[in-house]
């Protein structure tokens, strides 16, 4: 099995947590694997164990919410989700990156531009 979309999956946390950061908001982990959690005695062989993860203000509802695939999937993807603004995106592995619907690579700045756009209209919806 490739771990490329897990890889691509942590490089993505780390772009969320960053963003987080700069902008005085708070990344969390959600949930981990499920397999991880009920199977701790077997090798565990991905590169995270976190399966998804979320931004929010400090004290306040997450406003983004990323997720990825279990490995038994036969599909993998990364799904991304702003709940109040009603926006979602799935992006699946190709070549080491995510790409979103028509071959758009999901790099640092257009995830950032992603978030923006959900917290905006978070922050438009309260």
């Amino acid at each position: 099995m490739s771990h490329a979309i897990y890889e691509a999956w942590v490089e993505l946390m780390g772009w969320m947590e960053e963003y987080a950061k700069e902008n005085g908001l708070v990344f969390d982990r959600e949930a981990d694997f499920p397999a991880l959690i009920y199977r701790l005695h077997q090798e565990w062989t991905l590169p995270t164990r976190t399966m998804s993860v979320s931004i929010s203000r400090e004290n306040d509802e997450p406003f983004f919410f990323a997720a990825v695939s279990q490995p038994s999937d036969e599909l993998r993807h990364v799904s991304l989700r702003a709940p109040g603004a009603h926006l979602h995106w799935h992006a699946h592995e190709h070549g080491g990156s995510l790409m979103l619907p028509g071959g758009v690579e999901l790099t640092r700045s257009k995830l950032f531009s992603l978030i923006d756009q959900a917290r905006h209209s978070w922050i438009m919806a309260v």
